[in-house]
């Protein structure tokens, strides 16, 4: 599916694998057999809730919800993965939620200029 790396946290370890939150927002599971075949049958003691880890995504399960393969644990000197231009903040869906919003603050700070101006209450 993606051949990309992504950088996430483990937010829940479960026996049949491990919870992680990209750091675009969505959630994957990464299964056992993965966890496993990359780290072997102790992963439970290398791995923990917090810990940062780098993995790519292996496919969509029922509902879109991400199927994550396991790619290394991530250390604070490691380098987070480059996120594909789809996640960057500098991609056009998020250049376009920040003008809306600025857009719309803007606008109802002259709305309150006009209605003190004219004596009502803002």
């Amino acid at each position: 599916m993606g051949n990309s790396e992504l950088a996430g946290k483990i937010i829940k370890l479960m026996p049949y694998g491990a919870f992680v939150k990209l750091d675009e927002g969505r959630v994957g599971l990464v299964y056992i057999s993965e966890l496993t075949k990359a780290l072997g049958e102790n992963y439970q003691k290398l791995l923990k809730e917090g810990d940062r880890v780098s993995v790519k995504i292996s496919g969509k399960g029922k509902d879109n919800k991400l199927n994550l393969s396991f790619v290394k644990k991530l250390h604070r000197e490691d380098p987070p993965p480059k996120q594909p231009s789809e996640f960057k903040k500098d991609a056009f869906e998020y250049k376009l939620k920040k003008f809306l919003k600025e857009s719309q603050d803007t606008l109802s700070d002259q709305n309150n200029r006009i209605k003190r101006h004219r004596g009502m209450a803002a």
